[in-house]
């Protein structure tokens, strides 16, 4: 059997027939056996019916998004076979939930099929119908050569609560994987090969959501206060989970507007503190963050982005809040969006997010979107001990260090780099007062025009020191290159992948923005080195990106490559449109 470096799987079912916990173990077991992962999900905003699926790439060179055509897929009903014949070919093998099936019903179609009953599989071992979905990874597990015992323990871990269910679930995988190799043997059916076991599982499978939740721990996150969206609720989910572990309060709100204010408060009174939500429920928080752009309150707040307007697409993935995020809030003020690619990057720059906040005094935004918040991705074992010091904040009986003499602190002293000396409300000598009014030092409202100008460009004044603290824009591929592409956020990972290829690789540039306010302006401009063929690409239908960038560099001269369907990027869509100029109809050309 041959050796198998790569695989990209895919299970398809209704919604409800457990096609996340069967993607999620398939994910786990991959990881196990030492490849790198990633692991997207595709779901309607239905709790059941519709069809769903769960799609994982698995390999021992990188696993950095999800991919187009599949090697494996397992379809629980035969009427989706349809909705994926564009991800498979006549090298594809297709498992079929059920007792018969005829290909002709798809002329010209050659791919193999295998026909299985799962579901009566599963009842044979005494098991709910719905185990069908452990079937499935047995079946799979026997085509592609895995090591039946790691998958076993990480099925029997999953339902470690329930010690009966574990059993029996175990032996539904067990006969699932003995009923296909049967068929192997006796030559019924051919396998795909044998998956590579490295041997060496060092890396941690974890969701957008978990890594920014893991960032945030790192950093010394405290509260968390949100109400639940698609697709920030992970977050939320995350860090509840972790109340008896780490020492944080999580706070499920009753609605958005009570869950910025509840993060407000916990920063008020010297907590780092966080919130989170999408579009929708971020719209609603935004007279708060206004507030803490004038109070000088520290706050991170995670905006995860979904199709929209208005309720749009609920769980399908988009980039399209990108102006609304740098808007957000109403006069002048200074914010951080910080926009992540993969997981690794939503660890570091939760932890960036909240050490930024709490030293310049500001809100800083995490942009994300569903195909990275709910998708899980294989990285590197953090640092699990971190040591984390206060910034910008003065301590209990320390202000005569910072220059404050007895009786004179002033909350938002004018100091240079416009960032004052914080004390928690409480400390001695340390009388403070904070409102929405514009103030003078102390904090008292005023509307005298030289007051308010001063109080302004103080806040203002913090961007110089802040721009060097800022994650600067990534260069791939070729330094040299003709052509370049400028994209943020999660478009990164298909570029990732796509620069694995050598001949790609030599052809093209590819500007990753992690941070897209303060916008890197003279850094974008060097990068470009004076190349004028710039293609923006980017998931939205107004090509937002390309506008700022063009506001902030002065750069006129920028081709568009948008997609608005809530569906994300493929690294083979592109590969197409460089190579060969040819647009996919998904894509809009601008």
């Amino acid at each position: 059997m041959s050796e198998l470096d790569t695989i990209n799987w895919k299970i398809s079912a209704k919604a409800g027939e457990g096609v996340m916990s069967s993607a999620k173990l398939f994910a786990k077991a991959c990881k196990r056996q030492g490849l790198a992962v990633f692991n997207y999900y595709e779901y309607p905003s239905l709790i059941k019916g519709g069809l769903q699926s769960g799609q994982v790439h698995a390999s021992v060179t990188g696993a950095t998004c999800q991919r187009r055509h599949l090697d494996l897929l397992v379809v629980f009903h035969e009427k989706f076979i349809l909705d994926h014949l564009a991800e498979i070919d006549e090298h594809s093998l297709v498992i079929v939930n059920g007792n018969a099936f005829d290909p002709a019903k798809y002329p010209g179609f050659s791919s193999r099929f295998v026909v299985m009953n799962l579901t009566k599989l599963a009842r044979e071992q005494g098991a709910s119908p719905l185990a069908a979905n452990i079937a499935a990874l047995g079946v799979s597990a026997a085509l592609l050569g895995m090591d039946l015992a790691i998958l076993g323990r990480v099925v029997v871990e999953e339902f470690a609560k329930n010690k009966e269910l574990a059993k029996t679930n175990l032996l539904v995988l067990q006969a699932a994987f003995q009923a296909m190799m049967g068929q192997v043997e006796q030559g019924q059916v051919q396998a795909l090969g044998q998956l590579i076991n490295t041997g060496v599982d060092e890396q941690i499978l974890v969701s957008g959501n978990e890594a920014i939740g893991l960032g945030a721990l790192a950093a010394g996150l405290q509260f968390y206060s949100a109400y639940p969206m698609t697709p920030a609720t992970g977050l939320l989910h995350f860090l509840a989970s972790a109340q008896n572990e780490y020492p944080i309060v999580v706070k499920h709100a009753e609605d958005e507007i009570a869950a910025i204010n509840h993060a407000l408060g916990a920063a008020f009174a010297g907590v780092r503190a966080m919130t989170g939500s999408s579009g929708g429920g971020f719209a609603l928080m935004v007279e708060s963050l206004s507030f803490a752009g004038v109070a000088e309150i520290p706050l991170v707040v995670l905006e995860g982005v979904r199709q929209g307007p208005a309720t749009g697409l609920p769980t399908w993935t988009s980039q399209g809040d990108l102006n609304f995020v740098l808007g957000a809030g109403h006069g002048d003020f200074l914010r951080v969006v910080l926009t992540p690619g993969d997981v690794q990057e939503h660890f570091d720059l939760a932890k960036l997010a909240v050490q930024l906040a709490e030293k310049y005094q500001l809100p800083v935004l995490l942009m994300s979107d569903k195909l990275m918040l709910e998708s899980q991705q294989t990285m590197p074992m953090p640092t699990l001990e971190h040591h984390n010091t206060r910034l910008s904040m003065v301590a209990e009986g320390k202000l005569g260090e910072v220059g404050v003499a007895e009786n004179s602190y002033l909350r938002y002293q004018n100091t240079p780099t416009g960032i004052s000396p914080r004390a928690i409300p409480g400390q001695s000598q340390a009388w403070q007062l904070t409102n929405s009014y514009e103030h003078d030092e102390y904090g008292f409202a005023i509307e005298d025009a030289k007051t308010v100008k001063l109080a302004v460009e103080k806040r203002l004044a913090k961007l110089a020191a802040l721009r060097q603290e800022l994650p600067a824009p990534v260069y791939l591929g070729n330094q040299a290159a003709e052509q370049v592409f400028i994209s943020f956020g999660s478009t990164v990972i298909m570029w990732r992948e796509l620069l694995k290829d050598q001949e790609i690789a030599q052809r093209i540039g590819v500007i990753h923005l992690p941070c897209v306010y303060p916008f890197p302006s003279e850094q974008v401009l060097q990068l470009l080195g004076g190349r004028s063929e710039v293609t923006v690409v980017e998931g939205d239908a107004m090509a937002q990106l390309a506008g700022l960038i063009k506001r902030e560099t002065g750069l006129q001269k920028l081709h568009s490559l948008l997609r608005y369907d809530g569906r994300p990027f493929y690294a083979e869509d592109l590969r197409d449109y460089i190579m060969t100029g040819a647009v996919a109809p998904e894509y809009t050309l601008l």
